[in-house]
């Protein structure tokens, strides 16, 4: 068996179908790296059914499809064939030539085929298994492979040497075995758990089937009930709608008499109404009349107002005109006055300004002469300050070029004079530096320690927070488990108070003879409520005591049978009860003491058994006048550890009865309760006891959450103090501060080193200075000798130049008095001239205002006169208004006085109408009330229709039955209330049935027949 043929078609790198002969011998394949002869071997081992995607070197198994290049596209199926020749005959096939090929699609659908025939995965396994072949096999391998046969890991090497030996098939064999094994146990244990689920629903379907057997025969007494109740209540309904109906038919005759009554006295309302509307008409005119007749008066006294206050308003002008008239006349006279004045100063001003005119003149002409000197002596001055000016020039230039050497040679001194106070500085700063930079050296080794010292306590804190966090997060949680526990404790006393309150549990004989205590002389009590037993012990307690929880607990025999008499009257279904105070008197018989001391060797030797706890009534807190009824009730009850213990020693100690921690029991007679373990709210004994006990626990634990809380607040306080944030900050301060002496060390020496290159600089540029400075002060004396020369010259010149300057100062004083006394002659001719130009437009505004005064006087003359005329036509039309007034009011008197007359008849006739209207308000109000009777009866018949046919809907929807009207004769005394409770009664037993399964029998019949044959076939 060799491998003959490969072809590869969309495989990684193969785009095109490559097929690669394999002759006998070895096959090389060579080629660069990147070409794809790895992508070979990729393809065998996948061909052989390789599932593991990165032994394949990819991510996914769809990723070995050509995913396309830039110019070929992607594929969507990739394919490999391999062809094997069998000419040996070592494959399990009768083929010589063997061709497996394997496909996946882009999709993720992938096949296997074999000799072209499509095929599973497992059948290319088994036909290569044990020859050497498979993607597993040592036949296919890579190089990082040959690590795994030259591993020290004895696991790795058995996996190629059990290839090798061809013991694989048998291991898959015994896996596959043995998976099969595992099948079948798996299918017998659902067989076993379909059997126990049938046998469940077989105990159920009979219960289904008892129960509905009894709602059968309960809903046939209550149909014959209910039919017979409905047909009396149709014939009680139908008799109360014959009598609503007759007194209906009454109360409607005694409206159609007072409607007749009422229209007859609408009749007469009609008949007054018209006579009060003529009145009423006719009073209207007179008003009409009257209030006319005070319009006309109100509009007279209107118009006599406004003429009066017109007459005073003109009178009032006419006053203020006068005045008026009388200013005018004044400024009229003032301003002539003014305009006489102004003449007489302008003739002046004319006079004034003639005689300055002469004088300027004058003036004029003696300046000219003045002028022509002038010039000729400023024309001398100019020549010989120049000369002087020049002297001037070299002296200043003589004395600037000495004041720079000075200022020069001064500089050069002062130079000096720096450089060796530099130089002295300098020499001081060395010396401080240095002892700055010891300093600063022992500030490096203080900062140095504190860093240390810091970085200590940063750590401690940093370990100490760290540890009071975790003390929190510790007390966090406790607080949380404390608030879970304190809220379910809560609910529990709101659930169990609940259960307390509404008697849940308890039967309804029980519950109704507590909520009413009415029957008894003394208190009853729950046997459920009179005890408790540690929780480990509850449903044990509970299940011993289960027939007897319900158990009422009395003093007296009268209380049972006021009890029991209570129950009945009421129909609160039965009860059990037990008398406290009941005591047997019957003496011990010696039969009665030998068997007492064999029951005593019994309970000896039982409680030495394995598995047994206590007695009962060992472990059930009560009161001691309880006691002798839960030593009765539990007698010869034992408690042990589990259920096959239960069983085991029921089976020796047969008279006794046991229970288990879990709440399951065996009692005397053989009878097995048991299953799943209870709930804690469902135990019905002992709760009083344990909301009790909740109560006081709740406050204890509230405090204990208190207390926890406090620790809490106290370990955040001490780990809000622990400020890391300020000790860091510290630590880092620390750190800058130690660079900083670290550089301020650095800065002094470097400052030292520059001190010392200065100070050399300093003392050479001092000597090049004195060099200097010599040299300038030999430039400056020559100089000074030079200057002393020139001044002498410059003094002869000045002399002469001031002797000419004297002159020219003097001549021009006398032509500057000249020049301002002219200028003084024009400014005074000009001021003449405009004041006299003020005064001719004084003049002129003087005779514009009196031509304005005059045409305001003549106005107010107008004014007077019209005003008067005006004031005289008012009082002769005042007068006339004041008789019309007169007469106006005499009118409206006599209208008044007809207005009253009528009026009176019209409030007559208006009592009449009031009069008819209260009677026909009475007899609507006794309309109204016999048309609510009437509304009333008719709303009580529809009642009874509705009623009827709702009584006879729900029979027929009941029961499938049309009811029919029938007579009875003791209606009057049947007793609807006492039926009615008999039938809500049964319907509530019908109902407390729940749910029922009518085909329940049939479908027992069929899961019976079904149960015995899956047992029969287990």
């Amino acid at each position: 068996m060799y491998l003959s043929k490969l072809e590869i078609i969309g495989f990684k790198s193969f785009a095109q179908r490559t097929t690669v002969s394999f002759n006998e011998g070895v096959t090389s394949i060579v080629g660069p790296n990147g070409s794809g002869k790895t992508n070979i071997v990729d393809a065998i081992r996948w061909c052989l059914g390789e599932q593991k995607s990165i032994t394949l070197r990819s991510d996914k198994m769809e990723n070995v499809i050509f995913n396309g290049t830039n110019s070929k596209k992607p594929m969507g199926m990739a394919e490999v064939s391999l062809t094997i020749q069998n000419n040996k005959g070592i494959l399990p096939t009768e083929y010589s030539e063997v061709t497996i090929t394997r496909r996946i699609f882009r999709s993720g659908e992938s096949e296997y085929l074999l000799n072209k025939n499509i095929c599973r995965l497992k059948d290319i396994t088994n036909l290569f298994m044990d020859t050497g072949m498979g993607s597993n096999a040592y036949s296919v391998i890579e190089f990082k492979m040959i690590e795994t046969i030259l591993s020290n890991k004895a696991d790795e090497r058995r996996t190629m040497f059990e290839e090798a030996a061809g013991v694989n098939k048998y291991k898959l064999r015994r896996r596959l075995a043995l998976r099969k094994l595992d099948e079948v146990k798996s299918d017998l244990v659902r067989v076993n758990d379909i059997v126990d689920e049938i046998g469940k629903k077989v105990n159920s379907l009979e219960r289904q089937a008892k129960k509905a057997d009894k709602y059968n025969k309960i809903s046939s007494t209550l149909r014959k009930l209910e039919l017979n109740l409905s047909e009396r209540e149709l014939a009680l309904f139908n008799l109360q709608k014959q009598e609503a109906k007759q007194k209906k038919d009454g109360n409607f005759q005694k409206k159609i008499l007072i409607e007749s009554e009422l229209s007859k006295l609408e009749n007469d309302l009609k008949t007054v109404k018209i006579k009060l509307t003529g009145i009423e008409k006719e009073l209207e005119n007179k008003r009409a009349e009257l209030s006319s007749s005070t319009e006309k008066i109100f509009t007279v006294q209107r118009n006599i107002s406004v003429k009066e206050e017109r007459k005073n308003s003109l009178e009032k002008n006419v006053e203020r005109f006068r005045q008026e008239l009388e200013e005018l006349n004044l400024q009229l006279t003032e301003t002539e006055d003014f305009i006489r004045e102004n003449d007489v100063i302008i003739n002046e001003f004319n006079r004034s300004v003639s005689l300055k005119e002469t004088e300027k003149q004058k003036n004029r002409n003696t300046l000219d002469n003045y002028v022509v000197e002038l010039e000729e002596k400023r024309n001398q001055l100019k020549n010989r300050s120049g000369i002087s000016l020049n002297k001037f020039k070299e002296i200043t230039n003589k004395e600037n070029e000495l004041s720079n050497l000075q200022n020069l040679l001064e500089s050069k001194n002062n130079a000096i004079a720096k450089l060796n106070n530099r130089i002295q500085t300098l020499t001081n700063n060395i010396a401080k530096t240095v002892g700055f930079i010891e300093e600063l050296n022992q500030e490096k080794s203080e900062t140095e320690n504190k860093l240390s010292e810091a970085e200590n306590i940063y750590t401690l804190k940093q370990k100490e927070k760290e540890e009071l966090e975790k003390k929190l997060n510790s007390l966090k949680e406790k607080e949380l488990e404390d608030k879970g526990l304190i809220n379910n404790i809560k609910d529990k006393i709101g659930f169990i108070q609940d259960l307390i309150d509404n008697l849940e549990g308890v039967s309804n004989g029980a519950k109704a003879l507590l909520e009413n205590n009415a029957w008894s002389s003394g208190n009853a009590f729950l046997v459920a409520h009179i005890g408790n037993s540690k929780e480990k012990f509850r449903f044990a307690v509970e299940i011993s005591l289960k027939n007897y929880l319900n158990n009422i607990l009395v003093e007296s025999l009268d209380d049972l049978k006021n009890g029991i008499e209570y129950l009945k009257n009421n129909r609160s279904g039965k009860a059990s009860f037990f008398i406290t105070t009941y005591k047997t008197t019957q003496k011990k018989t010696l039969i009665d003491q030998i068997e007492q001391f064999l029951l005593n060797k019994k309970i000896t030797k039982l409680q030495k058994e394995n598995g047994f706890i206590g007695w009962a009534t060992e472990f059930i807190q009560t009161e001691n006048k309880w006691k002798p009824f839960f030593e009765k009730m539990l007698f010869q009850t034992a408690i042990v550890d589990s259920l096959d213990n239960a069983i085991s020693l029921s089976q020796k100690y047969p008279k006794f009865n046991f229970a288990t921690l879990d709440g399951d029991y065996i009692d005397n007679t053989g009878n097995v309760v048991g299953g799943s373990e209870p709930k804690l709210n469902d135990s019905l004994f002992g709760r009083k006891q344990l909301l009790e006990e909740l109560k006081n626990e709740f406050p204890k634990r509230e405090e204990e959450l208190k207390k926890l809380k406090n620790e809490i607040g106290a370990v955040e306080e001490k780990i809000n103090n622990i400020n890391l944030k300020v000790l860091s900050e510290r630590g880092r301060l620390l750190v800058n501060d130690l660079a900083n002496v670290e550089k301020q060390i650095a800065q002094l020496e470097f400052e030292e080193k520059k001190a010392s290159d200065d100070i050399e600089k300093a003392r050479s540029e001092v000597h090049n200075l004195a060099v200097e400075s010599n040299r300038l002060d030999t430039q400056i004396n020559e100089l000074r000798t030079s200057l002393e020369i020139k001044k002498d010259e410059k003094l002869k010149i000045d002399g002469k130049r001031e002797i000419l300057e004297n002159e020219f100062n003097k001549f021009e004083l006398e032509f500057n008095t000249l020049m301002s006394n002219q200028n003084n002659l024009n400014l005074e001719i000009e001021r003449l001239k405009g004041e006299k130009k003020n005064a001719e437009n004084a003049i002129k505004r003087a005779e514009e205002s009196i031509m304005m005064i005059k045409k305001s006087i003549s106005k107010r003359k107008y004014d007077i006169t019209s005003s008067n005329e005006e004031i005289d036509s008012l009082r002769n039309i005042i007068e006339e208004k004041q008789i019309e007034y007169e007469q106006l009011e005499q009118g409206k008197a006599a209208l008044q006085k007809e207005e009253n007359d009528i009026d009176l008849k019209f409030n007559n006739i208006r009592f009449q109408i009031t009069e008819i209207e209260n009677k026909q308000n009475t007899l609507r109000q006794d309309r109204e009330l016999l048309s609510d009777e009437i509304h009333n009866f008719d709303m009580s018949l529809r009642e009874l229709g509705i009623k009827i046919s709702n009584l006879i809907e729900s029979i027929h929807e009941n029961y499938s039955f049309n009811i029919e009207l029938k007579s009875f004769d003791d209606l009057d005394i049947f007793d609807f209330k006492g039926r009615t409770d008999e039938v809500h009664i049964l319907k509530q037993q019908v109902k407390n049935l729940g749910p029922i399964n009518l085909l329940a029998y049939s479908e027992f019949e069929e899961e019976k027949e079904r149960l015995a044959f899956l047992t029969n076939q287990r």
